[in-house]
């Protein structure tokens, strides 16, 4: 046996001595509580991360099949929007886009506050 084993293993010994038993099981079990704890803690943050991952996977969803319907609509007319756009008429396109868009924002963001107030 080493030096080592032997002061631990031998009550009373000074530095290398282990505790009496009595606080030594309450240590561990301190200790026990405490990684149970942290254990409960944990996975409750895991089940709402999965729930915000499924949230989010959903809304991934819907945006790429609205965006899958916009494009079947556009082939299905033979209409190319880049060859559109980069004409004059589609510059002017854009130019009224944008200002309905600096119109709408505004209201829309007002109309939001005022439902959420």
């Amino acid at each position: 046996m080493s030096e080592h084993t032997q002061a631990q293993s031998t009550p009373g010994t000074g530095d290398g001595a282990a505790p009496s038993g009595t606080e030594g099981e309450r240590d561990l079990r301190a200790r026990i509580a405490a990684l149970e704890a942290e254990n409960r803690e944990l996975r409750a943050l895991l089940e709402r991360r999965e729930r915000e991952h499924v949230e989010q996977l959903q809304k991934v969803h819907e945006a790429l099949g609205e965006a899958q319907e916009r494009l079947y609509w556009l082939d299905r007319w033979h209409i190319d929007l880049n060859a559109l756009m980069e004409r004059p008429a589609g510059e002017r396109a854009r130019a009224a886009a944008r200002a309905v868009r600096d119109v709408t924002r505004p209201v829309r963001s007002l109309v939001r506050r005022l439902r959420s107030a």
